[in-house]
C-alpha cells in the first residue's frame, strides 16, 4: 500500500494536470472566439464595402439614364397644311376672298380654326409683316377675331375673353366706334400692316384664320 504522502503527491500532480488542461482549453476557446470575431468583422466590412459599391453603381447607372434621356430629347416639329403659314406652334391662313366679319368667322370655322386672336406684340408683328406683303393698299384690311357687337364699348375676342387694354394696336390709340355708313356702328376690327381699325361688320374684307399646328416628332 502507498503511504498517505505518496497519494497526496499523486493527487496534487493530477490536479495540476487538470488545471493546465483547463487553462489550455480556455486559451483555445479564447483564441477561437477572437478568430470568430475577426472573421465576422472582416465579413461585415466586406459586405459594407459591397453595399457601398452597389450603391455607387446604381447612382452611376441613374446618371447614365438621365444623360441618355437628355440626349434623345427632341424638339417638337410643327407642320401646317398647304396654304397656311406656321409660326410658334400655330398655323395662320390669310384669305384672298373678301367677306363680312360674320362670314369670315364661319369660313375660318369650316377650316378647323377661328378668326385670329392676337396674344402678344410679337404675334402682331408677325401678322403685320404678312399683311404688308399681301395688301393692295391702305384700305385693304384683314378681319381679326375682335368685336364689340356683343356689348357696346366692350371689346371681346371670339373665344369670349376680354381685350387686354394694355395690348392694343389702334391707329389712334383707341377705337372711334363711329357709325359711318352703318347705323349699328363700327363693331368689328380689321388690321393693316401696323394698326387695328374698327369698321362695320358688314364691310367685305379679307381675314386671318388661326389654329394649332400639327406636332410631329423631330
Amino acid at each position: 500500500m502507498m503511504s498517505r504522502p505518496q497519494k497526496y503527491i499523486e493527487g496534487e500532480a493530477l490536479h495540476s494536470q487538470h488545471a493546465k488542461s483547463n487553462n489550455a482549453l480556455k486559451l483555445r476557446v479564447a483564441v477561437l472566439v477572437v478568430c470568430v470575431l475577426l472573421v465576422s468583422a472582416l465579413v461585415v466590412t466586406y459586405l459594407l464595402f459591397e453595399l457601398l459599391k452597389t450603391r455607387e453603381m446604381l447612382r452611376n447607372l441613374e446618371l447614365k439614364q438621365v444623360t441618355v434621356k437628355t440626349d434623345v430629347t427632341v424638339e417638337p416639329y410643327y407642320k401646317c397644311e398647304d396654304g397656311w403659314e406656321q409660326h410658334r406652334g400655330k398655323c395662320y391662313y390669310f384669305s384672298t376672298r373678301k367677306s363680312s366679319w360674320d362670314q369670315s368667322k364661319t369660313e375660318c370655322s369650316t377650316k378647323g380654326g377661328g378668326l385670329v386672336k392676337i396674344d402678344s406684340s410679337e404675334e402682331q408683328s408677325f401678322l403685320g409683316k404678312n399683311v404688308q406683303q399681301k395688301t393692295a393698299g391702305y384700305d385693304d384690311l384683314f378681319w381679326i377675331g375682335l368685336t364689340g357687337s356683343a356689348e357696346e364699348g366692350k371689346w371681346l375676342w371670339v373665344d369670349g375673353s376680354p381685350l387686354n387694354e394694355r395690348l392694343t394696336f389702334w391707329k389712334d390709340q383707341e377705337a372711334d366706334d363711329l357709325s359711318g355708313e352703318d347705323p349699328d356702328g363700327d363693331d368689328c376690327v380689321g388690321m393693316g400692316p401696323m394698326y387695328w381699325f374698327d369698321n362695320s361688320c358688314k364691310v367685305p374684307q379679307r381675314s386671318i384664320c388661326e389654329k394649332p399646328a400639327l406636332i410631329l416628332c423631330g
